[in-house]
């Protein structure tokens, strides 16, 4: 049995439990991820020593280690964006993969090392605690200062420019700008010592994702000088960048798979517009039809444009132009049902659902990638899904958070759905999926913050588990489960919920689905 060592980006379940979750299904393979007591919480980083200690121990006898390089030197994806650590500390942290290799030189490591973000809003949920005084500022002295090398700031621009640099010369914030760029510049010289180790054959494979990016920016910026460094060392084949952050140890995931199985698998892309996937999809850079591409090449597998020759196809339910946020969608349902002209007659849902009707009837594998909305499923198609008891004759289907997210968790889904059939993990998973991706993102949590509103902030609530919060999330997700994903069929079941990070963004559940 292939042994497979996993070093999460955190200890959030998206980052944590789905990549387990999907190991589950892998019926032969035996996957160790570092425990959760050594990953931190939140902007508590990780316990960097007894991690390196679990790697050496735990790699000794590995095929394969997927590793997240923020929690190796940082201890996670916040930590890295809080903290003061010095170049020559950091340096010495990586070069516990060089270790790793040296006491197993047949192991595959494959990584990913996360461009540091630039929020485009004033908040410190995530970030340092002068986010929440100049964040919005911060993002636009980056995009602003890009678009002036490129020549291309009109009047009205450079008026507001010149207006946040006066802004953060009157308010004494220069000194947190200088924090929050000289972190980015570090970071940055720590993303291009990777690409050194993908050189030196030390990182097999290494995926560098972009969290809420944009064309133009500090990260957008940072992108330009890892790209050219890969060009540089001529690694394109196994450096890839794209958006993405939380996803990525799903895709990895996959990859080994993959690899393991020495699998090729095909997927063709269908999209339910007629604009093919041409719409950059929120808090990202690019169209959406060439992330997908990166998708489908970094788990592994091959993009084909023939429908007959494919192992699985990927139905992409998209809007017509511009995507809207899942809470627009929650108001609108509420009163008059959709009714932005990108939803209604800017696509058909019956004439996409029917296909996936007929794949399914010829015993297609069927990946449904819900991105029409960000942050959340679309409520609409779940219905139709429902209605012709679609949901568990599909082999994959993910809707939550960007685009990004659900791409890197519908496709490695679907993947191992074809190479191990649909388990009782399987199963459970793809009850989540239903439960949190179109229950909870795109329902019960706007539901439950509009009745804790003026009590309770978005992103902070009176704690994870058992508060009146928590157990108000609990008993709707309950009642939606009995509504909605009950049938004479099947029956999904809530374990456990509770709230990481102790705020509504998202939610931890364990389910467990019944088929009858």
């Amino acid at each position: 049995m292939n042994k497979i060592v996993f070093l999460p980006l955190d200890e959030r379940p998206c980052t944590f439990d789905y990549p387990r979750y999907l190991a589950n299904i892998a019926t032969d393979i035996n996957f160790v991820s570092v425990p959760k007591n050594l990953m931190g919480e939140y902007k508590k980083p990780g316990n960097i020593k007894e991690i390196d200690n679990f790697l050496l121990k735990e790699c000794k006898d590995a095929s394969i280690a997927i590793i997240a390089i923020d929690s190796l030197l940082y201890g996670g994806i916040v930590p890295s964006r809080l903290h003061y650590y010095d170049e020559d500390t950091l340096i010495k942290r990586l070069e516990i993969l060089k270790e790793i290799k040296k006491i197993n030189p047949g192991i595959k490591i494959f990584a990913y090392h996360l461009i540091m973000r630039c929020p485009s809003y004033s908040s410190d949920s995530e970030e340092p605690p002068y986010y929440a005084l100049c964040g919005y500022q911060i993002h636009m002295l980056g995009k602003y200062e890009h678009l002036s090398s490129l020549s291309t700031l009109d009047e009205k621009m450079q008026k507001e420019y010149d207006s946040i640099k006066q802004f953060i010369l009157d308010n004494d914030y220069q000194k947190y700008v200088d924090d929050y760029l000289n972190r980015r510049s570090l970071n940055t010289k720590m993303n291009l010592c990777s690409l050194s180790y993908v050189k030196e054959k030390i990182i097999d494979f290494l995926i560098v994702p972009q969290d809420d990016s944009a064309p133009y920016g500090y990260t957008a910026k940072d992108q330009i000088v890892i790209r050219k460094e890969i060009n540089r060392l001529n690694i394109a084949f196994n450096a890839l960048m794209y958006p993405d952050a939380d996803g990525v140890g799903n895709t990895l995931l996959a990859r080994a798979i993959n690899y393991i199985k020495q699998a090729n698998l095909k997927i063709y892309v269908r999209y339910n517009t007629c604009n093919n996937g041409n719409i950059i999809p929120n808090y990202e850079d690019r169209p959406v039809s060439e992330s997908i591409k990166y998708q489908i090449l970094a788990a592994g597998g091959f993009y084909t444009t023939n429908s007959s020759d494919a192992d699985i196809i990927l139905m992409v339910n998209l809007p017509l132009k511009n995507m809207g946020e899942a809470r627009r969608l929650y108001d609108d349902l509420l009163h008059d049902g959709e009714t932005d002209l990108n939803y209604t007659v800017g696509r058909n849902l019956v004439e996409y659902v029917e296909y996936i009707k007929y794949l399914t009837s010829i015993n297609q594998c069927v990946a449904i990638a819900d991105i029409a909305y960000a942050n959340g499923g679309d409520l609409p198609l779940f219905n139709l899904l429902k209605e012709e008891n679609l949901l568990f004759k599909v082999d994959s289907y993910a809707g939550w958070n960007t685009a990004a997210n659900t791409l890197a968790t519908c496709i490695p889904l679907a993947m191992i759905s074809k190479l191990y059939g649909k388990n009782d993990a399987w199963y459970d998973f793809m009850g989540l999926r239903y439960l949190e991706d179109v229950g909870y993102m795109s329902y019960v949590r706007f539901k439950a913050f509009d009745y804790f509103k003026g009590q309770f902030d978005w992103g902070k609530i009176d704690g994870v588990e058992n508060g009146i919060v928590s157990n108000y999330i609990k008993e709707n997700l309950t009642k939606w489960a009995q509504d909605n994903l009950t049938s004479s069929s099947y029956q999904v079941q809530i374990i456990h919920n509770s709230q990481p990070w102790n705020r509504f963004f998202e939610t931890k559940l364990i389910v467990k689905t019944i088929i009858k």
